[in-house]
């Protein structure tokens, strides 16, 4: 579509019709980064759905991010492309920008599951434009949930324990009571059987395990946490890196504009000191030529008149 006008015209059907008076600013639009396609996406019609792109029919891992500048969505899948001018990475960080707006987002993308679309979908915004769903109570990340689900395991079996502690107690005092009574009969016939743990200890393994797996999740989701906190600050000092150099091609243009400029101006008033120049120096060859005959002239006149003088005085 033309980036000339802001005003989109569908001419499909018996009449013409505006789908948007601002683009990007109104209405709902998806870009589908495979086939470089903008869409009206109507939320609506049920009949279409954002898993498959349908005019290149790409379908392999949909992603999704709503910028919060303008109203369009993109959307990108793991099929093979020629070449992609846009991307959205696996965080939900726009690449290099959005399509329709070209900004960036104003704040760090967090990733939802959106139900209305049916899937992976980042933003900016304070509430998903399709599920409206506000994203400072968006689902946990994967880390937290593992943490929830051990916490709960264990409560579960700390929640059991008792029972089986409360089992095994009264086991082994009817074990002790009945040793006892044996033993006044018969000290000899005292069961000592010392290779089997009471059945208190057994019980705890099961806790020391489920300890263990907390012990680990917690470890993986504070790697996880790490590696994506690299990762963001690595994607945030290249797009700085970019920033930088669009600053300094600005400011080199800026400069040799600035350059052609001067350059310009000094050419012209070379040439219009050289013109006046030139005009001076035939003035003063004039000025010389006219002296040199008033002088030759009133050299002859002086002559002239010695000579009659001397004729005068000498008949």
């Amino acid at each position: 579509m033309s980036r000339t006008s802001n005003v989109v015209v569908c001419k499909e059907g018996s009449e013409e019709h505006v789908l948007s008076d601002n683009f990007p600013h109104s209405g709902k639009w998806i870009y589908c980064c495979n086939c470089q396609t903008f869409i009206a996406w109507n939320a609506e019609d049920q009949g279409i759905s954002v898993r498959e792109c349908p005019f290149c029919l790409s379908s392999l891992n949909p992603r999704m991010y709503a910028c919060d500048n303008c109203a369009v969505t993109m959307l990108d899948f793991d099929d093979q492309t020629l070449r992609k001018h846009h991307t959205v990475l696996s965080w939900g960080m726009p690449q290099p920008a959005c399509p329709g707006c070209h900004r960036f987002p104003q704040s760090t993308p967090r990733v939802h599951f959106c139900k209305a679309m049916g899937c992976n979908l980042s933003t900016a915004r304070d509430r998903c434009p399709y599920c409206n769903l506000n994203t400072d109570e968006m689902a946990e990340s994967s880390a937290v949930k593992t943490r929830g689900l051990v916490r709960s395991t264990v409560a579960e079996t700390r929640g059991r324990d008792p029972e089986e502690h409360s089992a095994g107690s009264s086991s082994t005092r009817e074990l002790r009571q009945q040793t006892t009574g044996e033993s006044s009969i018969s000290e000899p016939e005292r069961p000592t059987n010392n290779n089997h743990p009471p059945e208190t200890v057994r019980t705890g393994a099961p806790v020391i395990e489920v300890e263990k797996a907390l012990a680990l999740a917690e470890e993986e989701a504070r790697a996880r946490a790490a590696a994506e906190a690299r990762a963001k600050e690595a994607e945030a000092k290249r797009l700085e890196a970019i920033r930088a150099a669009e600053y300094e091609a600005e400011m080199r243009a800026a400069a040799e504009s600035k350059a052609r400029e001067m350059a310009g101006i000094y050419t012209s008033r070379l040439s219009q000191i050289e013109e006046e120049s030139g005009q001076s120096g035939t003035q003063d060859r004039v000025s010389i030529a006219l002296y040199a005959a008033i002088a030759t002239f009133l050299l002859l006149a002086l002559i002239m008149l010695i000579y009659t003088m001397v004729s005068l005085y000498n008949p």
